[in-house]
């Protein structure tokens, strides 16, 4: 096939697979389903105008005046029959009108008048709007055209509805100023390709006209179909070639003697759709420059997802989530197989020194998008590492605080600036970094920057949108006071800016070459970005469920590993290429979701019961462990209340953590960051709202890492002296340091830490009206009890030295360290008994929990009934009124102590009625265990769970709730204490 012909369709193809090609429909193809062609049209007239057949062909002018002066001399209503008898008839669509639509034409132009193209259109379930008059124009409801620039009769079968005559075309641009310019804006922008034309049509020589005046130096030759019985003269193509037409002759296909119009026409239209490039591919020059002219837009991007690389090459192959290529629809020259074997077997020594050059930049590629081998080739072994270089993923506040201060030295700099200065919560700064960016874009004619700075920007219009709106109204309350880092100037100012800006016409509204080289990046431009991946992922999860549910075990890449993979092509897309995008909720959903069942299907899998070998069996061998990145994607995006979920329904015990000490660097930066940043004056609270949780988060999950001494030690001064109280109470602190020491301990130079803790907060008990806030019923004594836990003999010396200088009059301070009595020496013991009596219920409980009261005396059941009697008033006051009384409760305790029989007291049973927890323990026999809270189980100790497993009335009931919702709930805990306790 001729090298220029190849070219030809190579463009055609291609503009199609871009979604930039328009087919201009003539006469010809009309002419195939009987409706008559120009010139026999113009025959009708000239007929009835001379009343003898014309012996020549028609000139150009002819086709034109005849119409013209069979009006001038007939009149308007003679006109008007002539064209109600030609097109008043019913005809079918032909085959060539199926064929254009298959080529996926984003719009077809038409000089025909009949609604052949709108019948196969709506056949197809192809939503065109037509556009044949002004008024068409501005209803049109979809963004693809039928354009019929001639008119068309469905507004009735006369000469105004349509442009036939001499002075319809003189006047054309004066009465269809609207359809010219659409037309010539869709010409000048798109891949245009003539059919059923023949190359002295007069509208072929107006309309190239208009183009070459319109584009100029940048004038984009259109195609033409021609479909003359015989050859084009070679002069002839030179002389249209050189006027602009790419002739595309049908004739020089097919068997000379072949005189169907439709057949040639048909061959022209078969190839085109039938086509694909690497068709075309024969030798190993060929295949390089193929896949790299597919590839090299895309060198700018840091990363490109594996799915994207799908679309790239046409789903000519598939590229696994792990970087592995097999492949798919191609039927043409391997080309992807041939590439891999000259990398390979070396053969790139023997390329010329241009192929050589594109094949190390394809290589290199490939290489940064984990691209490995063909399926074939990897010996099913699977190599993917996670390499994100952005700093901000990394938790690396410093390095970015330093890349923002260092001068730019290109646009892709301050780009990323406005990026980082986004995560530093400088969102104004950042918003107009964007904008300067966009604007200095345009003068580079860098449309990739300048498009991906419109996305960020968009993005970070919302995100100040939402902070604007926060701290207007719930921040408030949490805060106490209103917080306004943005001025109303500068709200205002966006506003205005970004006023009907829509994000999903962004991409359409890019230049051409763009489109056609970035068309991956669609995908950006629409507020469903992630939608193909959420379904997917639902996909994966509802496998994953049913493997689980089976029992059955996988056999290569498992679809939960295949989720984890997908994940992480979307995750290092959106950081390595500096994407807003990623501190969105709608992302932080997706990694919570793929994350959970990973660990969820993990935990199964290591839980499952051993095969009859005494050994659990795995078909690939492949166990998801959660490396750095892992962690740092957990800390990212879950939430503390996430992971609590996540821990009730799975044992994360289980999971294998690698990397640690990684993991360990990124915990110690998050730390010294939260110390940093609440040590100084003031504070930027926009960064403050977005870090908190990622904070929160970071040392909650620290539990599962094992900590060098130092990198503890980091960890509890943050948490105790830095975090204010508002995010993290006296009881949240004490979880988050008790879960740190399951896997750490708690060396005595952590002890040293929380003996400094206790000190301050001794001193704050001076004034007589502090008191802790913890809604969990966790204080400071807590970590009395902790610290013994470890060190039985430790004694704090400060906290002694301070409880022998109290007095009675220190009321407030002699309570606080009453209950650390533990912890202070012999003699500030017993200086401290000398000042404390215990006088109310709080005294009472806490001194049983040091130990200092073994058995209750009557004066202490005199305190017990006195505040059970106080309770049941409230709970009369309160009842039936809807008010919660937030306070310390003992009732379940007071009815623990009596079902163990410590109290023994008969009163006791009077106050039934007034807590479900009292009455479960007081009289469990007439209890309604329908008011039963299995949560209770949970805060019990192993001892008092053995001694309800043996109660004849609580047993039965225990059981039932236990496995009601053990299969109702998705909680661990509950199974562990019905296997531990009651079976």
């Amino acid at each position: 096939m001729d090298k220029k012909l190849v070219e030809y369709i190579k463009e055609i193809t291609d503009a199609s697979r871009k979604g930039n090609l328009v087919f201009f429909v003539g006469a010809g193809v009309s002419r195939l389903s009987d409706y008559p062609s120009w010139s026999e049209l113009v025959d009708r007239f000239y007929k009835r105008l001379y009343g003898v057949e014309k012996n020549e062909n028609y000139s150009s002018d002819e086709f034109l005046r005849i119409p013209q002066i069979f009006y001038d001399v007939k009149g308007e209503k003679e006109y008007n029959k002539i064209l109600k008898d030609v097109f008043d008839v019913e005809k079918s669509p032909n085959p060539i009108h199926d064929k254009i639509l298959a080529m996926s034409p984003t719009h077809i132009i038409t000089t025909n008048y009949d609604n052949l193209l709108d019948t196969v259109c709506l056949k197809r379930g192809e939503y065109f709007s037509v556009i044949s008059s002004e008024e068409d124009v501005a209803s049109a409801k979809s963004s693809r055209y039928l354009l019929k620039v001639h008119g068309d009769f469905r507004r009735g079968y006369k000469g105004k509805n349509i442009v036939l005559k001499e002075e319809d075309y003189f006047n054309y641009e004066q009465n269809f100023p609207l359809i010219s310019n659409l037309m010539k804006s869709i010409i000048a922008t798109h891949t245009i390709v003539f059919i059923g034309y023949s190359l002295n049509d007069y509208n072929i020589n107006l309309i190239l006209n208009w183009v070459k005046k319109l584009q100029k130096d940048s004038f984009h030759k259109p195609f033409f179909v021609r479909t003359d019985p015989s050859p084009i003269a070679n002069e002839n193509s030179i002389y249209y070639e050189k006027r602009g037409l790419r002739i595309i002759d049908a004739v020089r296909l097919i068997d000379s003697k072949e005189t169907s119009y439709l057949k040639r026409y048909s061959t022209v239209m078969d190839l085109l759709i039938d086509s694909k490039e690497n068709e075309w591919i024969t030798n190993d020059i060929e295949v390089i420059d193929f896949i790299y002219d597919r590839n090299s837009p895309l060198f700018f991007l840091q990363y490109i997802r594996k799915m994207d690389l799908n679309h790239v090459f046409d789903f000519d192959y598939h590229f696994f989530e792990d970087g592995r290529v097999v492949r798919n629809k191609n039927k043409g020259f391997r080309y992807m197989e041939r590439f891999f074997e000259i990398r390979d077997n070396n053969e790139i020594i023997n390329l010329p020194e241009k192929q050589y050059g594109k094949f190390k930049a394809i290589t290199s590629f490939f290489d940064k998008n984990g691209i490995s081998c063909m399926l074939e080739k990897s010996n099913g072994v699977i190599n993917f590492s996670l390499k994100i270089e952005n700093p901000a993923f990394h938790g690396k506040y410093q390095e970015i605080e330093k890349y923002i201060k260092t001068p730019s030295k290109c646009i892709e700099d301050d780009y990323k600036k406005g990026f980082f200065l986004a995560c530093l919560g400088r969102l104004e700064e950042s918003y107009n970094c964007y904008s300067k960016v966009i604007l200095k874009s345009i003068e580079d004619s860098n449309w990739c920057i300048h498009y991906l700075s419109q996305i960020n920007r968009y993005w970070i219009y919302q995100t100040i949108k939402q902070f604007d709106k926060y701290f207007n109204n719930q921040g408030i309350i949490i805060f106490g006071k209103r917080f306004k880092p943005f001025s109303d100037e500068f709200i205002s100012s966006i506003e205005r800016e970004m006023k009907n800006f829509d994000i999903n016409n962004l991409f359409s509204n890019m230049p051409y070459e763009f489109q056609k080289k970035y068309k991956i990046l669609e995908f950006l431009s629409s507020n469903k970005f992630l939608y193909d991946d959420t379904v997917k992922l639902f996909e994966l999860t509802n496998k994953v469920r049913s493997t689980m549910i089976k029992g059955s075990y996988t056999f290569g890449l498992s679809d939960d590993i295949k989720a984890l993979l997908r994940l992480y092509d979307n995750l290092r897309f959106l950081y390595e290429n500096y994407l807003w995008f990623v501190s969105y909720e709608n992302f932080h959903q997706y990694v919570r979701n793929t994350m959970s069942l990973l660990i969820e299907k993990t935990d199964f899998e290591k839980s499952r019961d051993l095969d009859e070998f005494g050994s659990t069996v795995r078909g690939n061998g492949l166990y998801f462990s959660i490396d750095y990145n892992d962690f740092i994607s957990i800390a990212r995006t879950f939430k503390v209340d996430d992971i609590k979920n996540l821990e009730k329904i799975c044992s994360i015990n289980h999971i294998k953590f690698t990397e640690k000490e990684k993991i360990e660097e990124y915990i110690i930066r998050i730390a010294e960051k939260t110390i940093k940043l609440f040590s100084e004056d003031s504070i930027n609270i926009v960064f403050y709202n977005q870090f908190i949780s990622e904070m929160k988060s970071v040392l909650y999950f620290a539990k599962y890492i094992k900590l060098s001494e130092c990198g503890f030690s980091k960890i509890v001064k943050a948490i105790l002296f830095y975090i204010p109280e508002r995010d993290l109470d006296i009881g949240k602190r004490y979880v988050y340091i008790k879960r740190l020491t399951e896997n750490n301990g708690l060396p005595l130079s952590i002890i040293q830490i929380i003996e400094e803790y206790l000190i301050a907060q001794a001193e704050k008990h001076s004034n007589p009206e502090f008191k802790e806030y913890s809604p969990n019923n966790l204080f400071s004594s807590n970590f009395g009890a902790l610290i013994k836990h470890f060190e039985k003999n430790f004694i704090s010396k400060k906290l002694s030295e301070m409880t022998l200088k109290l007095t009675k009059e220190n009321k407030n301070q002699v309570d606080f360290l009453f209950s650390l009595l533990p912890l202070v020496s012999t003699t500030a013991k017993d200086h401290l008994l000398s000042l404390k009596r215990i006088e109310n219920i709080h005294d009472l409980i806490n001194g049983m929990k040091l130990g200092l009261i073994e058995e209750f005396t009557s004066e202490h059941e005199e305190i017990i009934i006195k505040y059970l009697e106080k309770e049941k008033l409230d709970f009369l006051a309160t009842r039936g009124k809807g008010i919660e009384i937030l306070k310390i409760d003992y009732l379940g305790t007071i009815g623990i102590l009596y079902f163990l029989k410590k109290l023994k007291n008969p009163k006791i049973k009077d106050f039934i009625g007034i807590s479900n927890e009292f009455d479960f323990f007081v009289d469990p026999k007439n209890f309604d265990y329908k008011n039963f809270v299995p949560s209770w189980l949970k805060k019990y100790s192993e001892a008092l769970l053995d001694e309800i497993s043996k109660n004849e009335y609580m047993r039965p009931h225990i059981i039932e709730i236990l496995k009601e919702h053990i299969n109702n709930k998705k909680d661990k805990e509950y199974l562990k204490i019905l296997l531990n306790h009651f079976i």
